[in-house]
């Protein structure tokens, strides 16, 4: 009996422990902070001077991918920009916009931005930035961060994904500008595996100098999943000694 309970007690405390990683927050920090050694710049794409190279299909740059939306994801325009909305459906699967609807990249500076482009369609200046962008990474991270470009005191929706589709987070950061922001999910969790950015910035956005952890193998099992993995076990061997006796 006294070992029945003691399992009992141990499958509780498993389950517990992987409910906190499932609930562990995602906190807005400082890019300066972030650890990750990955970086996006998007100089291995064509753009070009403004309004730069548009993109209907999706797009890849080091060993992530994008495009405007996620599968099963609504993007419903509203007032000249993109607005997404709807769960995700997994595993997660990157979908594009109509034709001139979906991605840019442009030289801003010297150096390569991406945009997502609005309902006024490229190449209308009135589109580039105002359309919503979706971030697909191979490996699951527990951060992000990027450099905004032409912030103009909107608002940016970001949402955080897990690999099945389930949300994660969303986070709605308002008074954008011209600066650099983070993200990292507390604990070092590493289940971030997809992102997807929508805003309401009258200039419009761009986003530059993408960073996210180093990559890892997704067959590593997540923090959760071997807590998951302990309780169902624990359990199993309980109801076989209880079974037994």
């Amino acid at each position: 009996m006294r070992t029945w309970f003691t399992t009992l007690a141990t499958a509780s405390s498993l389950a517990l422990a992987a409910a906190g990683v499932q609930a562990a927050p995602v906190n807005q920090i400082d890019y300066n902070l972030l650890t990750g050694t990955q970086l996006i710049t998007f100089d291995d794409i064509p753009g070009g001077a403004a309004p730069g190279t548009n993109y209907d299909g999706l797009l890849r740059s080091g060993n992530t991918s994008f495009g405007e939306r996620f599968a099963g994801q609504t993007n419903a325009p509203a007032g000249g920009f993109d607005v997404l909305s709807g769960a995700p459906s997994g595993p997660l699967a990157l979908a594009f916009g109509a034709p001139g609807q979906n991605l840019n990249v442009f030289i801003n500076n010297t150096s390569q931005v991406l945009t997502g482009l609005g309902p006024a369609g490229f190449p209308d200046f009135n589109a580039i930035g105002e359309g919503s962008f979706a971030v697909l990474f191979d490996d699951d991270q527990s951060e992000f961060g990027f450099q905004l470009v032409g912030g103009n005191g909107g608002s940016a929706t970001l949402d955080f994904f897990r690999r099945d589709g389930s949300l994660i987070q969303q986070i709605v950061v308002g008074g954008l500008a011209d600066a650099f922001y983070g993200f990292a999910r507390e604990g070092a969790v590493r289940d971030i595996a997809g992102i997807s950015i929508w805003n309401t910035d009258g200039a419009g956005i761009g986003f530059d100098n993408l960073k996210h952890d180093v990559p890892g193998r997704n067959d590593i099992p997540l923090p959760g999943t071997l807590l998951l993995a302990g309780l169902a076990l624990a359990i199993a061997g309980a109801a076989r000694r209880r079974v037994t006796r």
